[in-house]
């Protein structure tokens, strides 16, 4: 009967009865037994409540072989990743329709360290569609790693640093001037290893390394050269630099100042033209503007503007690029009757341009626009 008698005793006769002991208590039990919860799947794990700099990507393919690596979803991308001696020998690349970034980054690397006087940083390449990207430079150990594409500054020197520390350990004990190919091919199938690794790893990153604009050092931008081309031909080529902080060296000996100072335009003109020829001509794109490194936050600048009739507008600066603007912009009306028809080989024109140019510097205090 049910329910059962707790004491498990007859209730008629009062006897104790054995077989009704085993369901004596289950009422009790049964009542005292909590209802199962119901599962809820976490939706927090431990890695999002601490602010690390990693969070997990699932899906994510890499191929070294794509003219485009998307690290991103199309937002930050690498076009082209390599490694070249200060001596000029090419050590890897991973686009070699873009090998000849190689030969420019030495070639970048000569003015830097001799005319400009700096460590070469970034290089901002501007196509005929307005669209950019960059080249971002370390060196270490007399090696020089390259990388371009579109990736935050922070992001591109913890890939460059990433790429020195992978690479220094297989070239250890070696010349990379001499390696045989059997050298060249084992180092560059083991850093192909590594250079994938640095790009899972970087699609891991959190936006903490994202760009936080760090303020210049000067609020001016000294103006040191200006230069006019078109279609590769120097047509002004003016050297401002009194103070001889560039450090322009011309072979031989001159009496007159006014001789070594045009030798010095010439030398110039001739470095910085076939930069933006050699860019322009492999990438379709010229630079906007090279940075060199000359301390904290202290840069030199080479930049370029393009304008009508494919002339090119090139100065070399130093201080805070952010006034590059003004400078052009104050250049401009002077050069507008020169770029606005076709270079017809008569540098007459410009010559005439050159003395407005002077000028206009000369009644800025220390050429130091504002």
């Amino acid at each position: 009967m049910k329910p059962y008698p707790k004491n498990q005793l007859c209730p008629k006769c009062n006897k104790f009865l054995p077989n009704l002991f085993p369901h004596a208590n289950n009422t009790e039990v049964e009542s005292k037994k909590l209802d199962p919860k119901e599962f809820k799947p976490k939706t927090k794990t431990a890695s999002s409540k601490i602010h690390g700099v990693r969070k997990k990507e699932v899906g994510s393919s890499i191929s070294l072989d794509d003219d485009k690596i998307d690290l991103k979803g199309g937002k930050e991308y690498v076009k082209f990743c390599g490694i070249t001696s200060v001596d000029r020998t090419p050590l890897f690349a991973t686009n070699k329709k873009l090998l000849f970034l190689l030969e420019l980054t030495n070639n970048l690397d000569f003015i830097a360290t001799s005319i400009l006087g700096g460590d070469l940083d970034k290089m901002l390449l501007k196509s005929e569609q307005n669209e950019t990207d960059k080249c971002q430079f370390f060196e270490k150990d007399n090696i020089i790693y390259i990388l371009y594409g579109k990736f935050p500054d922070k992001k591109g020197k913890w890939v460059l640093e990433q790429m020195a520390k992978f690479f220094s350990e297989l070239v250890r004990g070696k010349d990379v001037n001499n390696l045989t190919k059997l050298e060249k091919f084992d180092i560059e199938k083991k850093f192909k290893g590594n250079l994938l690794f640095i790009f899972k790893e970087y699609m891991q990153l959190e936006d903490v390394f994202s760009d936080q604009e760090i303020p210049y050092v000067e609020d001016w931008l000294r103006l040191d050269y200006v230069g006019l081309s078109s279609m590769s031909i120097g047509v002004i080529s003016i050297l401002l630099d009194d103070e001889e902080r560039l450090n322009v060296k011309v072979p031989g000996e001159f009496e007159n100042p006014a001789e070594e100072n045009e030798m010095k335009e010439s030398l110039l003109t001739a470095k910085v033209e076939a930069i933006a020829a050699n860019t322009l001509g492999n990438t379709g794109a010229y630079p906007r503007w090279i940075a060199v490194k000359l301390g904290f936050q202290r840069y030199r600048f080479l930049t370029f503007k393009k304008y009508r009739n494919d002339y090119f507008l090139s100065c070399l600066t130093e201080g805070n690029l952010k006034k590059i603007d003004n400078i052009e912009a104050q250049l401009e009306p002077i050069l507008y009757h020169g770029i606005n028809t076709p270079f017809s080989g008569n540098l007459r024109p410009f010559n005439k341009l050159k003395g407005t140019i002077k000028e206009l510097t000369s009644q800025v205090p220390g050429r130091k626009f504002t």
